[in-house]
């Protein structure tokens, strides 16, 4: 396009040979063929120039999508499972960012670049000479016929071999509801997300796209069973289950399950199982991908499923199918009795199970419970039946706080105990069950303590029952604010029946768990007056035989509260167990370790002396319990170890005042003539002399007063002593 020399000098040297000749045209041996014009001239440029620009292009864009693909090669370090995240989390990021796309663009841009050069050539021939010109335009216009044919036939006919990147697009776009072809020619299914929009990484999304690109582009078979199988170890809360079934993962698991299996079809008919192990991880991957669905396990493979389910050799793996038979059936309960008998077996000792194989038996179970349809009565029966073998589980687990096996049986016995509707998606995580897990015990374990006969628990399961239930005293007590007034109301319930019964006491528990039951019973429940007696008992035999600073404290406190204002049944108790002197005891033991259970000590025996007086002025006769009741306060150490802890200390004076002296006073009242109240009367006269114009100190005064008049009265009357020695006595007293 730009002007050359030579076609300057070509025309001076044709100006000079016109005006030698002096005519307007030149000869005919000057005449020059046919000319391109400019238009021609800039087609024929533009569309060469075009044609180059594309083929530099493209090999531009080439060594780009080389390094970017080798920064894609695996180049770190670590497990398998980080590996193949890291290489899935790169292959999600190029497919985000449509490398692959660019890459199959890469051709099309050689193929514009052929077709621009070829048009230049038509454009530059078609003035120089026409039939060539033609020629040229045939050849090229059948040969892009050709392309564009063999883009255009495969959207018709999807099995013909010409495939090309373009076409796929084309499928896409024309029909995007159209029916995937068949595997071998199919795309894999976009279960990817935006990884340019995502600040992390979901590792559940990345673990399922890598299984699923592998199944699903693999050619190797074994692969393909490998990626299949791995899906049964995935975790149970595995939160991307949905991409796998979405990939056609379930047809390809039970696809792989039947070809654990040899059919002979030549005599008998029958299936011979000849990989069970690989078996068993099918079942396990396809009862994952149809947890809570209602998807059924095929019927033309259910007769292997069985003949698997009664493979004795094998226990792990007829385990794992019957739960496949079970989530298969919820409309037969024999099949849920049928895991219930492995679980029986596993704690009888009769089987051994893996850790695994129990977790997703007790998974399976729960589930059957919650999406049963059955009547009451069998419901019933199968509680029956589960509740014993779930209760033996923990007693066999015991020593595994951690076991997953306890807190899948821990939501087990919770629906089959109480029932309702349960979520079990929100306990599929297993931090969930283990913060779960004391809310689901205590509800479980009391409901079987309020009606052990309709859960067929017996006396020795009623002692795992005790052991369980004590154990989460001590987390209650811990962290009361984690639990409501409704569970702790539950646990102190069920927990008072269990200690009157002595299902709890020492010897059975620890005692620090044993303090801390005795902790969350104060105050204690709602009790029966013969519920009250046994408690009382109880709690006296405790304390006789407990040197725990903890157990004895808490039990002196339950005296107390039980002992305000009792029935003459509760008194009873109380002293045929020898609660007086085991209370003593408590309180002289207070002197060396606590000042607080000396309180709690003197309370109780007030809070006795209180009911027994009040139910002494309540009869119109004399009546003979009650007078062997005080005969026996007065026989013990009470008033000596009243009075050394009165001396020996500085106490609040309206203590003293406020809930001693009231209920000595009313003893005083029934029994003057003992010889008690004169050391008594010293001992509180000197300590309100130490505290004069506190709080209570007339209260104590009047308190005292009273004391003395009645004594005094009834030594007068009895004569034992003279009027001028009583004077004497209590005026130095005073």
């Amino acid at each position: 396009m730009l002007p050359a020399a030579t076609d300057t000098t070509n025309i001076l040297l044709v100006k000079l040979i016109e005006l030698q000749f002096n005519e307007t045209e030149p000869p005919s041996i000057l005449s020059t063929g046919p000319q391109s014009t400019d238009v021609q001239i800039r087609w024929v440029n533009g569309l060469w120039f075009s044609a180059l620009a594309c083929s530099l292009s493209t090999a531009l864009i080439s060594m780009l999508a080389k390094q970017w693909l080798q920064a894609y090669l695996p180049n770190v370090s670590g497990s398998p499972r980080h590996r193949a995240r890291q290489r899935q989390t790169r292959f999600m990021h190029l497919e985000a960012w449509r490398v692959p796309a660019i890459i199959n663009a890469l051709p099309l841009l050689l193929h514009v670049a052929l077709l621009l050069f070829f048009a230049g050539l038509v454009v530059l021939l078609w003035s120089v000479d026409l039939a060539i010109s033609l020629a040229t335009w045939i050849i090229v216009l059948f040969a892009y016929a050709f392309y564009f044919a063999s883009i255009a036939v495969p959207l018709f006919y999807p099995d013909c071999p010409y495939q090309h990147p373009v076409t796929d697009r084309l499928r896409i776009w024309l029909s995007p509801d159209r029916t995937s072809p068949p595997p071998l020619l199919e795309e894999p299914i976009n279960t990817t997300y935006d990884a340019r929009t995502c600040a992390a990484t979901f590792e559940d999304a990345i673990d399922a796209t890598a299984l699923a690109w592998l199944f699903n582009k693999s050619t190797d078979q074994a692969v393909v069973s490998s990626a299949l199988r791995a899906i049964a170890g995935l975790p149970r809360d595995f939160s991307a289950l949905r991409i796998l079934r979405d990939a056609g993962a379930l047809p390809l698991i039970e696809h792989g399950f039947q070809s654990c299996f040899h059919k002979d079809t030549t005599v008998d008919l029958q299936w011979h199982l000849v990989d069970p192990e690989s078996a068993q991880l099918y079942c396990r991957a396809w009862m994952k991908l149809t947890r809570g669905t209602a998807e059924q396990w095929p019927f033309d493979i259910v007769e292997p499923l069985w003949m698997l389910q009664d493979l004795n050799t094998h226990p792990d793996v007829a385990a794992i199918a019957s739960c496949a038979v079970a989530l298969s059936s919820f409309d037969s309960h024999m099949s849920q009795w049928e895991l219930l008998a492995y679980l029986a077996r596993c704690t009888a000792g009769e089987t051994q199970l893996s850790e695994t194989t129990q977790c997703c038996i007790l998974d399976s179970i729960s589930e059957c419970f919650v999406r049963w349809e059955m009547p009451l009565a069998v419901i019933e029966d199968t509680a029956t039946r589960a509740v014993p073998i779930l209760l033996r589980m923990f007693y066999l687990t015991e020593d595994l706080p951690n076991s997953r096996v306890r807190s899948a049986a821990a939501l087990a016995l919770h629906i089959v105990t109480c029932g309702g509707a349960i979520d079990l998606g929100f306990y599929m995580s297993e931090d969930t069950r283990r913060k779960q897990y004391c809310e689901l015990m205590i509800e479980a374990l009391s409901a079987i303590v309020t009606t052990p006969a309709r859960f067929g628990v017996q006396d020795g399961l009623l002692d795992i029952v005790s052991a369980e239930l004590a154990r989460l005293a001590s987390p209650i007590v811990a962290q009361s604010e984690r639990f409501p007034q409704r569970l702790r109301t539950v646990a102190r319930s069920s927990l008072s029946t269990l200690y009157a019964d002595g299902r709890i006491a020492q010897g059975t528990v620890p005692d620090s768990i044993l303090a801390d039951v005795l902790h969350l019973l104060f105050p204690p429940a709602y009790l029966t007056q013969p519920q009250q007696s046994v408690f009382v008992t109880t709690l006296v035999e405790t304390l006789e035989t407990s040197s725990h600073p903890g157990i004895t404290n808490w039990a002196v406190r339950l005296l107390e509260v039980l002992l305000s204002r009792c029935s003459l049944a509760v008194l009873q108790a109380f002293v045929e167990s020898n609660g007086i002197n085991a209370v003593v005891r408590a309180a002289k033991a207070g002197v060396v370790d606590s000042r607080r259970l000396q309180i709690d000590s003197l309370r109780t025996l007030c809070a006795f002396i209180a009911s027994a007086t009040q139910e002494y002025k309540g009869t119109t006769t004399s009546h003979p319990t009650l007078k062997t009741h005080i005969d026996t306060l007065f026989q013990s150490d009470f008033f000596d170890t009243l009075c050394s802890i009165v001396a020996s200390r500085r106490w609040w004076l309206f203590e003293v005042s406020g809930h001693w002296l009231p209920a000595i006073v009313e003893l005083c009242r029934i029994r003057p003539n003992e010889r008690v109240w004169q050391p008594v009367f010293k001992t509180f006269k000197e300590f309100a002399d130490r505290n004069v114009g506190e709080e209570g100190y007339s209260e104590t005064l009047s308190h005292l007063e009273v004391i003395r008049k009645v004594s005094k009265e009834e030594l007068e009357e009895s004569g034992s002593i003279s009027s001028s020695e009583v004077s004497t006595e209590y005026s130095s007293n005073k």
